[in-house]
């Protein structure tokens, strides 16, 4: 009988076929950061929080 995984888990190839992997991943989280912050769904302090992770590296 073949072995079940759990749904929704992905492999860290999956990472780069999504393009979450290479130089610009700083710019990319940037960029996820403004959209969701954009939509509402996080407050201003946690946008600016997660920003200065995301800049300080």
């Amino acid at each position: 009988m073949a072995e079940k995984t759990q749904p929704g888990a992905a492999s860290g190839d999956a990472d780069a076929e999504s393009g979450s992997v290479g130089d610009d991943n700083r710019g990319r989280a940037l960029v996820a950061l403004e959209i969701m912050r954009r939509r509402g769904l996080i407050d201003p302090a946690t946008y600016e929080a997660r920003k200065r992770e995301i800049e300080a590296g």
